[in-house]
């Protein structure tokens, strides 16, 4: 019974290929399907590729020409892939009981394949929603990553160490004045007169209440600022 049973598989077996997106079968298949001499189902294609060219119609659509060789043997045999209209083209001239089989047969296997397709393309179209969801996150990301960047730019003020370089830079700049006589002591008359005024400058110059305001990104302008200083008289 089993044995019986695999003979009925085999003989009835159907493979759908999915070629360029276009779901196809083999005329050698189908005519094993159907009891079919292989040569005289591509007499019958041929016909109707005949017919259909004809009509103007595209027998593409219908039937693709194809080869195949045989173990052994290098020689190209001619063959078709059918697609389901092929098909149903070669089912309506069947009658009994291989001719239903054969639809039926081919109407599952072509479903089964579109379902598979339509899965792939389910499952492609969740991954592709979840990498644009990814990347649109990392997108966020960095924007918020670029937006606290340029905030820290704009408004975050030097820290410790960036005012103990200007108060170093301030003493350094004065007592160079002052050691070369590049002041006039008659209107400056003490170091700390320079440290105030200088201070008074460079915080006009930056718009600032106290040089520990100056913003980070002003600190090499502030710099550069008190390495030039020199008193106005």
């Amino acid at each position: 019974m089993y044995d019986q049973l695999a003979v009925v598989e085999e003989e009835f077996s159907l493979r759908v290929v999915n070629q360029s997106g276009k779901l196809l079968v083999d005329s050698r298949e189908v005519a094993n399907m159907i009891g079919k001499r292989h040569t005289d189902l591509l007499r019958s294609i041929e016909n109707y590729i005949q017919i259909l060219e004809n009509a103007k119609m595209r027998s593409q659509n219908f039937f693709v020409e194809d080869n195949y060789t045989t173990e052994g043997n290098n020689k190209a045999y001619k063959k078709y892939l059918l697609t389901r209209k092929g098909c149903d083209l070669v089912a309506n001239k069947l009658n009994g009981e291989k001719g239903v089989l054969f639809t039926a047969t081919y109407v599952t296997q072509f479903e089964e394949m579109e379902k598979q397709i339509q899965g792939e393309q389910e499952m492609l179209g969740n991954t592709y929603s979840q990498i644009k969801l990814l990347a649109t996150g990392t997108i966020d990301l960095n924007n918020r990553v670029t937006s606290l960047e340029e905030k820290i730019e704009t408004q975050l003020t030097i820290d410790y160490g960036q005012q103990r370089i200007l108060e170093k830079s301030k003493a350094k700049r004065i007592y160079f004045l002052w050691g070369n006589e590049h002041v006039d002591r008659e209107v400056h008359d003490s170091t700390r007169k320079l440290f105030g005024l200088l201070g008074r400058n460079l915080k006009d110059a930056f718009n600032v209440n106290s040089y520990r305001d100056i913003l980070k990104k002003d600190f090499e302008e502030a710099l550069n600022f008190i390495n030039g200083w020199r008193p106005m008289v």
